[in-house]
């Protein structure tokens, strides 16, 4: 690591579930930004719709995206850690400030 302090630990990627969800992440994040980008160049060239016609006929698309996101999956359970990763926090000091107040 070349930074003191970087915004995100390259060694996460070592975790197969953080670095599978960054690529389905990635994955979907360029599959959706390709489809806007390729449907508009379609509209606007290929069909000849102003700028401002083509914005609006993606409108519904951003509609529903915006509707859908207000529902979120329900959250999976954590399996819990066992033997010697129990005994481990991930925040180094936590167990004892967490200790102290007991």
């Amino acid at each position: 690591m070349s930074s003191r302090h970087p915004n995100l630990d390259p060694r996460l990627f070592v975790l197969r579930g953080f670095r599978a969800g960054v690529i389905a992440f990635m994955s979907h994040f360029m599959a959706v930004f390709g489809f806007t980008f390729v449907g508009l160049q379609l509209l606007q060239l290929v069909l000849g719709s102003s700028p401002l016609k083509s914005a609006l006929v993606f409108l519904p698309v951003a509609t529903v995206v915006l509707a859908v996101l207000q529902f979120p999956l329900p959250a999976q359970p954590s399996p819990r850690p066992q033997g010697r990763a129990a005994r481990r926090s991930p925040v180094p000091g936590r167990r004892h400030v967490l200790a102290d107040r007991a």
